[in-house]
């Protein structure tokens, strides 16, 4: 039978008398209570989901259970979960009892840290019972995988590796072929995580890194590098070259905090669900914003607000596009909703911002100019030619839209998925065509989206379009945040 402990140190005072006091030593000890660990019970929540099946299993008996002052900060107990006494005597005050299983490492493998506390007070002659406490994985696990297409490309992979650093004083280097997971703190100053990858790929070294900036504890991020080849395109000759290789890294979080028992969790560690942007702020009028999702299953999204709509509700594998649409705000406040996508297990959040009725701006409509061709007529163009727009856009860019009409010199239209790009484009979300684009030297993305001026050069074009002789036509929509509009159209002709 466990033994009853008094944790109080007794000092034992000696003192001279002096001529003014004559009284005794009189409560020296402080009023008491009575800590019951009699009906207590630490479990390890979601705990199957991330020991490693090889690593030495946890064994929740070996688990400290610290009780700690929380007036002094002072540690009053320190058992084994395993060997914890029925009642311990305290003086009264505010504690709190914490149950780990191993001290907290920086950076370190196979090592998940699971951790769960209980705030109590101790009253004068009453016994406090300790409730059960459900200790959760409290430092962040990463896992790093590559593509098969990668892999191939990296044969042997003696000289590749992957160097995941969180915060400035946690890192592991994952060598090629590791199979083991990480663990790092993960703290308010340690939120951003930098995976570098670096070695031989098809015979070139590359070196690369991608930034996650919002992990946490409790997450598993699962970050899949894969091979990303620039299209091939037309040199002024009509003659076929690449741009060369890169890499991409897409990147799947896990929550390992939920309570999902181990008979129902379906999570593939090759699963992911990936969005473009986690945050879009709108002006007071009702306008849309597209977000490219990217996902290995099937995905569902929910709007927290009926102001902010969703289309479609729910989308497939692969890569597609959701739009986030609002309408008027008529009120003087800004107002804000949660979008949440939903793929199983995963999810993701798109923060949602309107602006209020008062910060309406008014603001000039898109403005499309060139000094290099006559917008108002057929321009006759070489491989040489420099052919470019001039945008103004006050409201900020929201879209983009490219509309190609290439002449094949048949009297047809040419089928630009040949050269990996489309015939309808939006340079703020180009989607699977971003390469392509920026490999003819286009903007995409953040260059376009959000910026007052830029200039839209379609130069790149040329060698290309003298190939094929006839009419070549490209019709420009731009679109602010305002829901403004203006269009142009480019008609250049091949002889």
């Amino acid at each position: 039978m466990k033994k009853i402990i008094n944790i109080l140190v007794i000092t034992i005072l000696l003192a001279t008398s002096f001529a003014s006091c004559d009284k005794g030593f009189e409560n020296i000890v402080d009023s008491e209570g009575k800590l019951s660990f009699q009906m207590f019970e630490a479990t390890i929540q979601n705990g199957e989901n991330v020991i490693e099946s090889r690593a030495t299993s946890i064994d929740i008996n070996t688990f400290k259970v610290i009780v700690v002052n929380k007036t002094t900060g002072v540690e009053v107990g320190n058992w084994s979960y395993g060997n914890l006494p029925e009642i311990v005597v305290l003086p009264t005050g505010s504690y709190s009892v914490k149950v780990y299983n191993s001290e907290l490492q920086n950076a370190t493998w196979d090592s998940p840290y699971f951790y769960g506390s209980q705030d109590f007070i101790i009253t004068e002659n009453d016994v406090t019972i300790v409730e059960p406490i459900v200790c959760k994985l409290s430092n962040l696990k990463v896992t790093i995988k590559y593509s098969d297409e990668l892999k191939s490309a990296i044969g042997a992979g003696e000289d590749v590796k992957v160097n995941v650093a969180v915060g400035e004083n946690s890192s592991l280097d994952y060598v090629y072929n590791e199979t083991r997971a990480g663990y790092f703190r993960c703290d308010t100053e340690n939120k951003s995580l930098v995976a570098t990858f670096s070695g031989t790929v098809e015979g070139y070294y590359i070196s690369e890194y991608k930034v996650i900036s919002d992990v946490a504890a409790g997450q598993h991020r699962i970050i899949t590098f894969s091979l990303k080849s620039a299209p091939d395109i037309f040199d002024e000759y009509g003659a076929v070259g690449t741009t060369g290789l890169s890499l991409n890294a897409s990147v799947t979080t896990v929550d390992m905090t939920s309570n999902v028992p181990a008979e129902e969790e379906t999570i593939n560690p090759d699963d992911y669900i990936t969005i473009s942007e986690s945050a879009l702020s709108y002006t007071m009028k009702a306008s849309s914003k597209d977000v490219t999702i990217s996902s290995s299953d099937e995905w569902t999204a929910i709007s927290s607000e009926s102001w902010c709509t969703l289309s479609p509700a729910k989308g497939n594998a692969g890569e597609s596009n959701l739009t986030i649409s609002v309408t008027d705000n008529s009120v003087a406040h800004e107002r804000t909703a949660t979008v949440t996508i939903n793929m199983g297990t995963i999810s993701q959040e798109i923060f949602v911002r309107q602006a209020a009725f008062s910060e309406q701006p008014s603001v000039a409509v898109p403005s499309i100019t060139s000094t290099t061709i006559d917008l108002s007529a057929s321009n006759i163009v070489t491989a040489t030619s420099i052919v470019d727009v001039d945008v103004l856009a006050p409201g900020k860019i929201a879209k983009f839209n490219v509309t190609i009409q290439m002449s094949d010199g048949n009297g047809g239209t040419l089928d630009l998925s040949q050269v990996g790009l489309a015939n309808e484009f939006d340079l703020c979300n180009p989607g699977q065509y971003k390469e392509g684009l920026k490999g003819l030297n286009l903007p995409v993305e953040s260059e376009v989206k959000g910026q007052s001026s830029m200039k839209f050069d379609i130069s790149g074009f040329m060698p290309m379009l003298v190939i094929y002789s006839g009419d070549h036509i490209f019709d420009i929509e731009v679109v602010d945040e305002l829901g403004q509009s203006t269009k142009a159209t480019l008609k250049l002709k091949v002889e």
